[in-house]
């Protein structure tokens, strides 16, 4: 019989010098019942990051969230499979049964992510809850078998490694944000102080919230909050039926500035996506684990695109906010408050016809032989085409619903329409649209 290993096995020497040493070994309920409060946390970990992806002005960290909340969604997988693996096959031994005080951290997550500035968020989550954390994982691995229990300590040493270094970012980000003002220095730590003692008092909190968890309670609700942008931005937004907020005209004087002028727009675009899905996944908990899973890692995906295009737009010679951007998916979808259209928006219309004009740039690069382009649209349509394959979730969380899905059929046939106008409008400004595409007649507004 072959088995399926995603991860190599432990060599034999490795294996066999534990072979005449018993250890400490934590009984299967035990085990389950620390994967499950890892799961959890992590799975809350990941929406207090995409929280603020959406509120968080400053692009270098919207970015940076985007892979610490696809890094915290994979350990919360890990552990929900391995949670299930644990099923106790005898009554219970060498540990008393716990609380897993669920009710207690879930009002501390809640407490974190209400963060207001940029300093906070990070010693709060980075600087209070992800060191608690990682102690609780390092004790863990203190006390288990590396025989029996070697599935849950691979899992943990993957976690512990990936904290690590989310950790030592952030006290390095922290660092830059408040070198030079020592009210927010001070502001921050008190923050984290508090997160700290709520967390070493959690047998106190669990008796205020009389053990219930608000699982399915979104974290926070951004209704009426458009998400924050970064103030080096020069954004133009396009909202549908009323064309730009603001008179736009590009004037690219040469290859190298119609090249910074698509990027600066693509750099938006990219990031409003990760904002759009990183909301999702805030405000629908309730959607399956699986779906929201690899939502977490188009959000990443996203922010990859967007770090991707700014690095780009620096090789170049530019930066944001020397070339007006272009934003409009936010406004597309507004404050929709279904989901499955807003996911339409954007993994069938955005995506969908973003791929139809990705691929001639990237075909019109490769002639030019203007490979750091050419790399960059390569991976952007591998990941794009990925993303229109998520949409499939759309059909099953509407069921067989035959309403529903004619319902959703016309959304998108509307925003279809929507996203027609304003690509006719762009390539009416855009020389780097105009040349692949025939402009419009009238298309300017």
């Amino acid at each position: 019989m072959v088995h399926n290993n995603p991860q190599p096995a432990p060599k034999e020497e490795q294996l066999m010098s534990k072979i005449d040493q018993l250890s400490n070994c934590h009984p299967v309920a035990e085990a389950h019942w620390f994967m499950e409060r890892t799961a959890f946390l992590e799975r809350r970990s990941m929406e207090i990051l995409a929280a603020w992806i959406w509120n968080t002005p400053h692009l270098d960290s919207k970015l940076s969230f985007g892979l610490h909340a696809y890094e915290d969604a994979t350990h919360a997988d890990l552990c929900f499979h391995r949670k299930k693996e644990l099923q106790p096959g005898l009554p219970s031994y060498g540990w008393k049964p716990r609380s897993l005080d669920l009710a207690a951290l879930d009002l501390i997550c809640r407490e974190v992510v209400h963060a207001v500035t940029l300093p906070c968020k990070l010693s709060g989550l980075y600087g209070a809850l992800k060191p608690w954390l990682l102690n609780r994982y390092e004790e863990y691995l203190q006390a288990a078998d590396p025989i029996l229990e070697g599935p849950t300590l691979r899992i943990l040493d993957r976690i512990i490694q990936e904290e690590r270094l989310q950790i030592a970012w952030a006290k390095e980000w922290l660092e830059k944000q408040v070198e030079n003002d020592s009210s927010a220095r001070e502001e921050a730590e008190q923050w984290r102080r508090r997160m700290t003692h709520s967390l070493d008092n959690l047998t106190g909190l669990a008796s205020d919230t009389n053990g219930q968890v608000s699982a399915g309670q979104p974290l926070m609700d951004f209704t009426g909050q458009p998400p924050a942008c970064d103030p080096r931005l020069n954004i133009v937004f396009y909202a549908p039926g009323q064309g730009p907020s603001a008179p736009v005209e590009f004037d690219p004087q040469n290859e190298t500035e119609i090249q910074q002028v698509m990027l600066s727009t693509l750099v938006v675009v990219e990031t409003e996506a990760a904002e759009l899905v990183g909301r999702i996944l805030v405000e629908f908990p309730d959607l399956p684990w699986q779906m929201r899973f690899d939502l977490c890692r188009q959000m990443w995906d996203e922010c990859r695109h967007a770090a991707s295009q700014w690095r780009l737009l620096r090789y170049l010679g530019a930066d944001l906010g020397v070339h007006p951007s272009v934003a409009y998916i936010n406004l597309f979808v507004g404050d929709e408050p279904d989901v499955l259209k807003r996911l339409i928006v954007l993994q069938r219309v955005v995506e969908g016809i973003s791929v139809d004009q990705h691929r001639p740039r990237g075909r019109y690069f490769l002639k030019e032989g203007i490979y750091p382009l050419v790399q960059m649209f390569d991976y952007v349509l591998a990941d794009e085409d990925n993303h229109i394959g998520l949409s499939s979730w759309i059909r099953v969380v509407a069921g067989k619903d035959q309403n529903r899905l004619e319902e959703l059929a016309r959304y998108q046939a509307i925003k279809e329409q929507e996203y027609s106008d304003y690509s006719d409008w762009l390539i009416s400004k855009r020389r780097d649209l105009a040349r692949l595409y025939p402009p419009v007649k009238n298309a300017g507004r």
